[in-house]
């Protein structure tokens, strides 16, 4: 229950962020009716053979390769995509294997090594969101296939998959924030001693 207030609370927040606040263009349009488009279907379900999949998981992987085509280096993003895929299909497998050992509650833990593992990666806020979305939700198909060979069946990308996602671009928004306004103060200090020297 709190997975999905979350989700939907904070979807429609960076809804309205991307509606509102983001300059007129093609970018706002895109992640307006993306960001819009996961929300509504967080709810459908296809059924493939053994598989049960929320419809979502398909426009998060066609807007995040969508976001990828338009970046630089692609390969490069790919092979970090790569990396988190198997680290996030790891730490559910680690869930399941040994839950004891999550030391703290799934919904802290994962995203926060989600965007550690990132971090570690890539920079810039644009590149860091696609690979974690691409990431992450072919990882989560990786999950539920190795699970469903086993016949262990349950629905891939379910809300607490999506919350889990969400809280982690949330924490990569508001780092990028942190780190602008650092960079922004360390310009600002330069500036002012480039004049005094100028003086």
């Amino acid at each position: 229950m709190v997975n999905t207030a979350l989700f939907y609370w904070v979807g429609w927040m960076l809804w309205i962020i991307s509606t509102f606040f983001m300059k007129k263009g093609r970018r706002r349009d895109f992640f307006t009716i993306w960001i819009l488009g996961v929300i509504i279907t967080s709810n459908t379900t296809i059924q493939i053979g053994n598989l049960v999949i929320v419809t979502s998981i398909f426009l998060l992987i066609f807007g995040s390769v969508l976001l990828l085509i338009h970046l630089e280096r692609h390969i490069n993003l790919i092979i970090c995509s790569f990396t988190i895929m198997i680290g996030y299909s790891s730490i559910l497998f680690w869930e399941k294997v040994a839950p004891v050992w999550l030391f703290w509650p799934r919904e802290i833990l994962i995203p926060v090594l989600l965007c550690f593992l990132t971090m570690l990666l890539i920079r810039g806020l644009d590149k860091q969101i696609c690979v974690l979305l691409l990431g992450a939700t072919i990882g989560e198909c990786l999950f539920s296939l190795s699970l469903s060979s086993y016949g262990i069946n349950g629905d891939t990308g379910e809300l607490p998959f999506l919350a889990n996602l969400i809280e982690a671009i949330v924490i990569l928004l508001f780092l990028d924030i942190i780190v602008r306004r650092k960079t922004k103060k360390v310009k600002d200090y330069r500036v002012s001693i480039d004049l005094e020297v100028a003086k």
